[in-house]
């Protein structure tokens, strides 16, 4: 009797030590979760963010990230040293979700649209930066720390982070430009002259890196001059690059089309003869983009004008952001 009750003492102590490391083991192989961008109701306001942008997980573990953005964004991460691409390249290429990052090889998703997730696994320790390819200035870090390691945050941190950064971001707390002053200007339609603002936002930081929130809209975008006025359209946004479309959308909207000069200050200008006349402004940023050569030639400034020489109604968009309802009209009088 006493050795059964020994072997079952022992058998006992067994399971809880096999328990104790099968636990070990799911922790170390746990799934977290995290958001890929996000919008206002109308999506007119776009966060262009990791939410959060800074974990801390175990090696073995993996990320999903899923995308909660009118605009495509991608899961990146390149290896020390290596030239950044554009989202339409790549790693180069893209890889499939459930790929795994160690810091030897880049991976990258491919352009995830509202819904898409794709999923990371880090089988090693390391600090891990992470990149959007459609918005370079869109960055996070992951902190891959030894499976024995204490982890300072759980799941449920990261979800109230996530929430936080993105009600911070949407409700513009520090009252700047993008969300208070933007929407004073939205009610009070005052802008001098004839002059129309391309689109404005804002760049926040944190330790992880770098997040921004977007107006992507036309203020002034429905606007009234008379047969042979300019218009001049301004991208204030920092970060994220617009164009000024009168027409179908270009194969290539990088660069501008045929008929678009450059003026005297580095603004770009274009002249509609009539209604139906089509142009395209090309990509335009704001200074910083210009400076990182993603938008266009330092030389020019965020800028594009366009003289009307006939009465009619000249639609034009957004080429980029039109399906988040970036769009207006300028109605010219004789």
């Amino acid at each position: 009797m006493k050795f059964e009750r020994m072997s079952f003492v022992a058998l006992a102590f067994s399971l809880v030590l096999v328990n104790s490391a099968i636990s070990r083991t799911v922790e170390a192989q746990q799934i977290w979760r995290a958001t890929l961008g996000a919008h206002n109701k109308d999506i007119g306001k776009q966060v262009i963010a990791f939410l959060p942008n800074e974990l801390w997980i175990h090696a073995g573990d993996s990320i999903t990230w899923t995308s909660a953005s009118g605009d495509i964004h991608t899961v990146s991460f390149f290896i020390a040293g290596q030239a950044v691409n554009d989202f339409t390249v790549g790693c180069p290429g893209y890889a499939p979700s459930g790929s795994s990052f160690d810091g030897s090889t880049c991976i990258s998703a491919p352009p995830l649209n509202m819904g898409q997730d794709f999923t990371v696994k880090f089988p090693k320790a390391g600090n891990y930066k992470l990149i959007c390819l459609v918005h370079p200035h869109m960055t996070g870090v992951v902190h891959v720390l030894a499976a024995s390691a204490a982890l300072p945050h759980d799941q449920n941190f990261y979800d109230q982070q996530a929430a936080d950064q993105l009600h911070n971001l949407l409700t513009d707390t520090d009252h700047n430009h993008a969300g208070g002053e933007m929407d004073d200007m939205l009610s009070a339609k005052v802008l001098p002259g004839n002059a129309v603002v391309a689109g404005t936002g804002e760049i926040n930081a944190t330790a992880g890196g770098f997040q921004s929130l977007s107006v992507a809209r036309f203020l002034n975008g429905t606007i009234e001059i008379h047969a042979g006025e300019t218009v001049e359209w301004t991208v204030l946004d920092p970060a994220l690059p617009h164009t000024i479309t009168f027409g179908p959308d270009p194969a290539n909207p990088g660069p501008p089309s045929a008929n678009v000069k450059v003026d005297a200050d580095g603004g770009l200008h274009a002249t509609l003869n009539a209604p139906g006349d089509t142009v395209h402004s090309g990509v335009i940023g704001a200074v910083p983009m210009n400076q990182v050569g993603v938008a266009q030639s330092p030389a020019t400034i965020p800028v594009f004008r366009v003289t009307f020489k006939q009465p009619g109604t000249y639609d034009y968009k957004c080429a980029l952001h039109d399906t988040l309802g970036m769009v207006g009209k300028v109605v010219v009088k004789p």
